[in-house]
Formats: structure tokens, sequence, C-alpha cells
């Protein structure tokens, strides 16, 4: 949601600056017959081109920035944490007590490793049955945090 709050301000932002701006240009070039549909026209194309500029910039900036994050959480990581990580990520989600034989860890270094992990926020521990669910939290979910990275 504050993304799109985010975006919207930029939107607003861009077709503010676009207005005046056109304003500006109408009153240097001194168009000596203008009227009120060409100048709509011109100000429509201009706010289009300039907001699908924006939304595209924000949108790179805004990948960046999370996979920058993402790479610096796990530039933070043990060794073991990352390879937990890396594996409950490729998966999507893992069963904990599966988990633990797949890395050939002990159970409970591997349950320190995850209680690490969900204090920084890089995967979700939910309960079911007598073992947790893991998966990876959204920023570790998507293909910026993917397991190649």
């Amino acid at each position: 949601m504050k993304d799109i709050q985010d975006l919207a301000g930029i939107l607003v932002l861009v077709i503010v600056l676009q207005l005046v701006l056109g304003g500006i240009l109408y009153g240097f070039i001194g168009v000596k017959h203008f009227s009120l549909q060409s100048v709509s026209l011109s100000v429509l194309l201009m706010v289009t081109a300039s907001a699908s500029v924006a939304t595209l910039l924000y949108w790179i900036v805004n990948r960046y920035a999370k996979e920058r994050a993402v790479r610096t959480a796990m530039m933070a990581m043990s060794e073991d944490e990352e390879k937990v990580l890396r594996e409950v990520m490729s998966r999507g989600e893992a069963r904990q007590d599966k988990l633990w034989k797949k890395l050939d860890m002990s159970r409970g270094k591997l349950s320190a490793l995850i209680n690490n992990l969900v204090e920084k926020n890089a995967i979700t521990k939910e309960r079911y049955r007598r073992t947790n669910i893991l998966k990876p939290t959204e920023d570790f979910s998507s293909p910026a945090g993917g397991p190649n990275h």
C-alpha cells in the first residue's frame, strides 16, 4: 500500500511540473492562434509520457533498492543461516522436520538458525502439528531475493 501511495505522489508531482512547464513553454513560444483543444491535447500527451517515464523509473529504483536490501541482509548472515534461507527460498516453503535431514544439521542447531532468521525478518514460521512450516518473507520470496543471488 505504501508503494502505491509513493507512486501516486510521484505521479502527481510529475503532472504538476508538466502543467507548469507546458504553461511556461506556451508563454515563451508566443503562439498566436491556439485553441483550448490543442493546448489540452499537448498537455495530455506531455503528462502521459511523463507519467509513464516516472512509473518506469519508480519501478526500477524500487526493485534495485529491494535487491540491494536483500543482498545486504544476506551478507550479514552466517553461512549456515544463508544455507537454511536458500533452501526455504528455493522450495517456497519447507517443513522444519524434513529440513534438518536435508541440510544434515542437528535439530537444535536448525531451530536456533530458524529463530535467527525469523528475528532478521527473512522467514516466517507457522506451527503445523508437531513441526513448523517455514516460508520466506515477502522481501526474500521475489526474484530479487531468489536462491541464486
